[in-house]
């Protein structure tokens, strides 16, 4: 059987959409024997958009606690449909084009989403990171309302 999809990319930030898309890659990865990572883009926030202070530090090391226990349960998911995903953890202040620029390094050729609910405001004034992938990402992108 010829692989359909060597790396599936899931874009994880831990609402329902997301773990919609999880557990949909979870499922692919099973039927074509891909590569499967989760990556969690973190932001890394300053205060007042100047200076990382060292409660910034202390929140942000906290955060990572909770990500990471996250990631475990996702592994223990995953692991019981016999699949065995990658994790990863980035800070970033622009998740869509981590994303991108993620998969175009290690060569993902499906990037799995799941939409989350938003405001009108949100949508009119903030662009989603899944429009901003969708409209630059060269393979195929999965997007699960």
């Amino acid at each position: 059987m010829t692989k359909v999809f060597k790396h599936i990319l899931v874009p994880y930030n831990g609402c329902p959409g997301s773990q919609k898309a999880f557990k949909k890659a979870v499922e692919l990865t099973q039927l074509t024997e891909s590569k499967l990572t989760i990556l969690t883009c973190m932001e890394d926030r300053a205060t007042f958009g100047l200076f990382k202070t060292k409660t910034n530090r202390e929140e942000f090391e906290k955060e990572h606690k909770l990500v990471t226990q996250e990631h475990a349960k996702l592994e223990k998911y995953a692991q019981n449909s016999d699949v065995s995903p990658l994790f990863k953890i980035v800070k970033s202040s622009m998740p869509a084009q981590d994303i991108l620029e993620f998969a175009t390094k290690h060569n993902a050729d499906l990037i799995i989403m799941g939409m989350r609910n938003r405001t009108r405001l949100e949508k009119r004034h903030y662009p989603s990171t899944i429009e901003d992938v969708s409209k630059n990402f060269q393979d195929g992108i999965l997007i699960l309302n």
